[in-house]
């Protein structure tokens, strides 16, 4: 079975990854690289991590594509203003994750997995993680849910992914100060519904210039190849 797998360069997503292979799934890793809201070093972190997960299965054949999101993110953080910038965060992982169901539709893939764990962030509490997956159609697992962030360590530490993603890169530089911890999915629905039409225009812009690459790949062909 075929599955989209968010690579972020974080602890949690490559130990997802990891799970879904070992339950059988063929992974392809999309990678959203946020420039200017991420550091280039974000790519070279990822490309490494990717090479990494390629080697722990030794029955599927893995890609990774790189999709910008930059522009879909500079869209929702223009369209919000005054204390609605606390939803920031939650419309801006609404869309990548219809992002990340139009690329699944475009290699025939039947989930999308990702490495979430609850309460870690403000779009991962118990009220936020259904209105994130509220307009999917293809089902989104979540293999690290019922995880503490202890026990993810210790598995990224046993599969040797930690020391690559605990290096410098990939956080994002336009979180509100207070995010939405609380949201209320016709609210947030509402405002998505608003600025629909521009996300989506940016996002299939984003989505025609994706860049993949069969693992293992080195950083000089991915940086080469991305458009910034």
């Amino acid at each position: 079975m075929k599955a989209v797998c968010l690579i972020s360069g974080g602890i949690d997503s490559p130990v997802a990854a990891k799970i879904a292979i070992s339950n059988g799934f063929q992974l392809f890793l999309v990678h959203y690289h946020n420039f200017p809201f991420h550091s280039l070093g974000t790519l070279e972190k990822v490309d490494a991590i990717s090479n990494l997960i390629d080697e722990r299965d030794s029955k599927h054949p893995i890609s990774l594509t790189i999709i910008t999101h930059g522009k879909g993110k500079e869209t929702i953080l223009n369209s919000l203003e005054g204390r609605d910038i606390r939803n920031t965060c939650l419309i801006c992982r609404m869309q990548m994750f219809i992002k990340a169901e139009m690329y699944a539709q475009q290699i025939g893939a039947d989930v999308i997995v990702t490495g979430e764990i609850l309460g870690e962030q403000a779009s991962q509490t118990l009220d936020n993680l259904p209105i994130v997956v509220s307009k999917l159609r293809v089902p989104a697992l979540r293999p690290l849910i019922g995880y503490n962030k202890e026990e993810v360590v210790q598995l990224s530490k046993k599969w040797e992914f930690y020391d690559l993603s605990i290096q410098p890169g990939g956080c994002c530089s336009i979180n509100p100060r207070y995010p939405e911890t609380r949201g209320r999915l016709n609210e947030i629905e509402q405002f998505y519904d608003h600025m629909s039409d521009s996300i989506m225009v940016a996002s299939q812009a984003e989505l025609n210039n994706q860049k993949s690459f069969l693992l293992p790949i080195s950083i000089k062909n991915v940086l080469e190849s991305v458009e910034i």
